[in-house]
């Protein structure tokens, strides 16, 4: 019998970030007898999902990070291809860092070389942006095909290749996140909550970009009006330790929960009353499929792609200039406490479904195998 196509996946680190959980969902749902995944992380000491990786067959590789030198980080992309170009697919998800793993792979005669862009914008000093940029262009010339989650993403990474760019957004397993009272109170009593109080929640990692700090106002703010509000962060990151310090700055401690980044996060969505998302930049969330799933009312910030609207009529999508504007939104949602109930078959016909999307992608890697070979 046929041994699987491996798949090399370039990565940071297999966290339980929002690609990373992306990557694992597909990776679970694949037929594994015709597709594997190997991993070869370029940051951290290892990750959340690891143990699962190896359970499932797959092989993890570890090399310096650009962080640790640009020279040790090359020389070690270098040695890695060399000793292993038997992959015919390598599939980066470092955006325009991507470049340099693509050039390694070319130069060892990788037939396939997938770039994938999941942002629609970058942040950093403006010479690191200018570095990531020019870096970025040579994916151009690197890559033999293109992954994005939205068009949007597409466009920022792909420029004018944007539409040979196949659009995967990152589905999820829609028949899970369907709202379900029994574990809104299971998650609310965990927290101590009751009905009364008013729950604004947010699932995202802790950096620049998700824009806590902003979140973190309005939450001030909104108490002000409203006594019984609280405030339910799931999600770590880099950025936790100066989140906590302006909580404990403005003595907000005892209203605000703070969950590590869980597998079971939808979970907690079903805990919250409004979403509130005031992300600077967002290729595409899949926290807000996850939240339309379950029917909560969703305020996010209009650099959000609107590919990530289901059509429910659950997302508002406001100016980050528009405090005032997102304050009036989330009382009127405590006004009316409604939640819609998303029917189920409805769901699975929206084009977000894990299952389709598995199965597509384990499609185009045997196409892109035979295209090329």
């Amino acid at each position: 019998m046929e041994s699987a196509l491996r798949i090399l996946h370039v990565v940071e680190e297999m966290k339980n970030g929002e690609k990373e959980a992306f990557l694992m969902n597909v990776y679970r749902k694949i037929n594994r007898k015709k597709i594997q995944f190997d991993f070869l992380t370029t940051g951290g000491d290892g990750g959340e999902f690891d143990n699962e990786i190896r359970q499932l067959g797959g092989h993890i590789y570890r090399i310096p990070s650009l962080s640790e030198g640009y020279l040790a980080h090359k020389r070690s992309l270098r040695q890695f291809f060399k000793k292993h170009r038997f992959y015919i697919v390598v599939h980066s998800h470092l955006d325009q860092w991507s470049t340099f793993a693509l050039r390694e792979a070319r130069r060892v005669g990788i037939p396939v070389r997938v770039a994938h862009s999941y942002q629609n914008a970058n942040d950093g000093s403006w010479s690191l942006k200018m570095r990531k940029n020019i870096v970025g262009l040579f994916i151009l010339f690197l890559a033999t095909d293109y992954f994005a989650c939205s068009t949007d993403a597409a466009k920022w990474l792909f420029k004018w290749k944007a539409e040979k760019a196949v659009l995967m957004r990152n589905a999820i397993d829609l028949e899970r996140f369907c709202y379900s009272k029994s574990t809104r109170e299971e998650m609310r009593e965990h927290l101590l909550l009751t009905e009364r109080e008013f729950v604004i929640g947010h699932v995202g990692e802790m950096t620049k970009q998700k824009n806590h700090s902003y979140l973190l106002d309005l939450f001030i703010a909104f108490r002000r009006r409203i006594p019984q509000a609280r405030l339910v962060l799931v999600g770590d990151g880099p950025l936790q330790r100066e989140i906590e310090e302006k909580i404990d700055q403005y003595k907000i401690k005892e209203y605000v929960h703070i969950l590590n980044n869980e597998e079971n996060q939808w979970q907690w969505i079903q805990a919250f009353d409004v979403f509130v998302y005031p992300s600077l930049y967002d290729g595409f969330s899949t926290s807000l499929i996850e939240a339309q799933g379950t029917g909560v009312p969703i305020l996010a910030s209009d650099t959000v792609t609107k590919e990530v609207d289901m059509g429910y009529q659950l997302i508002d999508y406001i100016s980050i200039e528009e405090k005032l504007l997102w304050l009036e939104k989330i009382e009127r949602i405590y006004s009316e406490r409604k939640r819609i109930q998303v029917n189920q078959a409805t769901l699975l016909e929206s084009g977000f479904e894990l299952k389709n999307l598995a199965h597509e992608t384990e499609q185009r890697y045997l196409e892109l195998r035979d295209e090329r070979i």
